[in-house]
């Protein structure tokens, strides 16, 4: 498939979007100004920093009514001496003015807590009775966070690995697949700005110009898009902001011939419009070769951008209309083979024939949100399109190397192209509670073009050739509501459900270019599942910063066809949802006037009809089957402590015990063993530091991430296992005192330890290793 190219104390609490873009009905009433700045946080979701000192003892005369966020908090400081700026990363910041001359404060001597849309309302991170690890655009930013695999590194019970550079494995506690058809749907979600990314060849994309991330473990069967089993990464980026012009810039440069350049600009457009655009634009060389043909391989050149604008159409009304572009493309992962061919390198390969990557991804998004007396109306309207082509050896060693069999050599391109509209209704916050509803629905057709080639072993000649082309049409519409009910001042209950109905229209022809009779076409296949997912959560809030939850929910997986099936009566025959019930303990807890907090959780999932991909002995066919039962128990631990203003540590941990309850195909027998891609312990540590001196700040950060050994296939196969590994990654530079500038070295995988992303048994042991060490500087500028 061709593509074409295109060239004291600080108290932190919520940050949702702009103080001018945002609308809300407040009720909060005269009185304690402290009070009145927290409710006026959660009402909005602004992220709002201020000192203890500065507050304590004043009083605001309350904010009432329907009224923009710059406006309350305009009224709620009137009179109190306090003035209001924004700080580097868009937080608002409260401060009694300082004399003429003297620097801003913008030391932050409090934890930072995350705004996120969890459950569709902008609510603190600490507030949500899910388990899930948050970061905001500055721990993003302080610990480089520009992929999922850097994510993965901060968040316990992640793991982001890859099989080729069109399929990543992505796995939240122990939950994923591998399956590549065309269709087919993945047990964890990727969300940017609400909107559902159908496909892994689209999912592992460059991070840019956002405001957070957060990682919601277990299934997510009420709100979300798509209903998934494992759990959904939800990605919110920066929005345009009409209250002030600004422009960053940052370019990076480092060994491997790594050269970077970001930017963005937010230009207003009067007092309720602006225009925001972004950009990163990456290129490195090859981190391996094939040694055979000289070719480089894992090298990146990836073009990105967005824009969004932002109007107000009349005072109750906002449209935010979004619109993104990206281009990627390498030379193909460096497979190398450790037994025939083998040359002692992972750096070089054995294949011998053309690899290659690129991918398109385009898509465009409208937001309208209607605030109303009676609660607010939100529209998501999304069209988004990705086209990928990948050409790569599935055998770790060319077939000159081999003794028998021969080199399988795919071509794999695929074009997906998906609609999806959402409506959503979120009352106001009642005394009693609140309630979120909303309709959603998604076409997405999808085809994909898979040729086959196997080169005899010794003399390469073509010893099969096959094409599979494949066609699959997906409809999903729900409706689902949530919501909270305050059943006393320290405990609440949550409701919730979603009812999915999902169809799939699927096409297959598959060609046999060597034995023509093998050929095959089977048109027309269509099936629908439905599934009700409810969701109970009973939440305890003993004292003010303390949440304890025990939670039920049940997700689902829905179900399809093997598109890659080698015989029509397998393709025919649809494979059925899997289901999950999850049982979780959680405690979210703040400390120390919000220096220490702890967040747990204890959890039980429960798998039913667990969708797998099975080579089936007693047909010989290869295909996706509901292996039956399989039972996850785990526990997950954060702890974050502010040492200092200047100083934050971090801690995490995960343990899993994964099992297959009942996991028997033909002779296949899987019953006890671990599920793949499940490690039983994880581990993370990480500090970041912001020291202040006389012409600025001393920065940096570090983090640890360490991964017990796992097996990468249910048969727990020894050929398929990766060792343990940790992995270390420094910076440290320094920042001017106005945070404007900022010039800082980084290193990533600093011990340059050796670990694997993946192994392969297909005729040869081989395996894929992950980055070496790197390092660079950045320049950021902020205007």
């Amino acid at each position: 498939m061709a593509i074409p190219r295109l060239s004291g104390t600080l108290c932190l609490l919520l940050f949702c979007g702009t103080l001018h873009a945002q609308t809300a009905a407040l009720d909060i009433p005269a009185g304690d100004l402290k009070t009145a700045l927290d409710q006026y946080a959660t009402q909005t979701g602004v992220q709002l920093l201020y000192r203890a000192d500065d507050v304590r003892g004043r009083t605001s005369a309350g904010a009432q009514g329907t009224m923009d966020a710059q406006r309350a908090l305009d009224t709620l400081l009137a009179g109190t001496g306090l003035a209001v700026r924004r700080d580097g990363a868009g937080a608002v910041l409260v401060f009694r003015e300082a004399p003429d001359g003297a620097p801003v404060p913008t030391a932050d001597s409090e934890l930072n807590t995350v705004t996120v849309t969890a459950q569709k309302r902008s609510q603190s991170a600490q507030a949500v009775p899910i388990a899930m690890t948050a970061l905001s655009a500055k721990s993003i930013d302080a610990h480089r966070v520009q992929g999922l695999q850097d994510l993965a590194r901060l968040t316990p019970g992640l793991l982001v690995s890859a099989f080729s550079q069109a399929n990543p494995t992505i796995a939240i506690r122990g939950i994923s697949n591998t399956f590549s058809q065309v269709g087919v749907n993945k047990p964890v979600g990727i969300f940017v700005d609400d909107v559902f990314i159908p496909r892994n060849s689209a999912a592992s994309f460059e991070l840019f110009d956002l405001e957070s991330i957060a990682v919601l473990k277990g299934p997510q069967g009420t709100l979300f898009g798509r209903n998934v089993t494992g759990g959904a990464i939800v990605i919110n980026t920066r929005q345009p902001d009409p209250g002030q012009y600004a422009a960053e810039a940052e370019l990076i440069a480092g060994n491997h011939g790594e050269r970077q350049a970001r930017g963005l600009a937010n230009l207003p457009l009067g007092e309720q419009a602006a225009l925001k655009l972004s950009t990163s634009l990456r290129r490195r060389d090859g981190l391996g070769r094939d040694r055979l043909t000289g070719a480089e391989q894992d090298d990146i050149d990836s073009q990105n951008f967005r824009a969004q604008a932002f109007v107000r159409l009349v005072p109750a009304v906002d449209l935010t209309v979004s619109a993104d572009y990206s281009d990627d493309r390498n030379g193909g992962r460096t497979l190398s083979s450790d037994t025939l061919g083998d040359d002692g390198d992972v750096r070089t390969s054995e294949l011998g024939v053309p690899q290659r990557f690129a991918r398109i991804i385009s898509g465009a998004s409208a937001r309208l949100v209607w605030r109303l007396p009676a609660g607010e109306l939100t529209s998501i309207t999304a069209y988004r399109k990705s086209q990928s082509g990948e050409d790569y050896s599935g055998v770790g060693a060319n077939y000159a190397f081999l003794a028998s069999g021969s080199q399988s050599v795919t071509r794999d391109a695929d074009q997906i192209a998906t609609f999806s509209q959402e409506l959503r209704y979120a009352s106001p916050r009642w005394a009693r509670g609140d309630v979120v509803a909303g309709l959603y629905y998604s076409d997405e057709e999808g085809e994909r073009q898979l040729g086959t080639r196997g080169l005899a072993a010794r003399t390469g000649a073509l010893a099969s050739a096959t094409l599979a082309e494949q066609a699959v049409d997906s409809r999903s519409i729900a409706v689902f509501a949530d919501g909270v009910l305050h059943l006393s001042p320290q405990f609440d209950l949550s409701l919730g459900a979603r009812y999915t109905r999902d169809r799939k229209q699927a096409s297959l022809v598959r060609t046999d270019l060597l034995r023509p009779t093998a050929s095959f076409s089977v048109q027309g296949l269509s099936q629908a599942w439905s599934e009700f997912t409810p969701r109970m959560v009973l939440g305890w809030t003993p004292r003010p910063g303390v949440l304890g939850y025990l939670s039920a929910t049940r997700g689902f997986t829905s179900g399809g066809y093997n598109a890659d099936a080698s015989s029509a009566a397998a393709f025919r025959t649809a494979f059925a949802p899997e289901t999950v019930n999850n049982f979780e303990l959680g405690l979210k807890s703040q400390w120390l006037q919000n220096r220490v907090r702890l967040n747990a959780s204890l959890f039980r999932m429960k798998y039913r009809d667990k969708q797998e991909l099975v080579n089936n002995t007693l047909t010989g066919i290869l295909t996706i089957v509901n292996a039956g039962r399989a039972s996850v128990d785990g526990s997950e631990m954060e702890l974050a402590w502010k040492v200092a203003s200047w100083l934050d540590l971090s801690a995490s941990a995960a343990y899993l015990d994964s099992r297959y309850d009942r996991f028997a195909v033909g002779t296949v027998n899987n019953t006890g063993n671990r599920l793949s891609n499940s490690p039983r312990r994880q581990a993370s540590v990480a500090a970041n530091l912001s020291y202040p001196v006389s012409f600025g700040y001393l920065v940096g950060a570090a983090s640890h991430a360490w991964k017990e050994s796992y097996n990468t296939g249910a048969a727990n196969d020894p050929n398929l296992q990766l060792p343990s590994y940790g992995l270390a990654n420094l910076s440290a530079g320094i920042e001017s005192l106005d945070r404007n500038w900022r010039l800082l070295a980084w290193v990533k995988n600093a011990g340059d330890t050796a670990y694997l992303l993946t192994r392969s048994t297909q005729v040869v042991r081989a395996r894929y290793a992950g980055e070496p060490r790197t390092f660079g500087l950045s320049l950021t500028g902020r205007f």
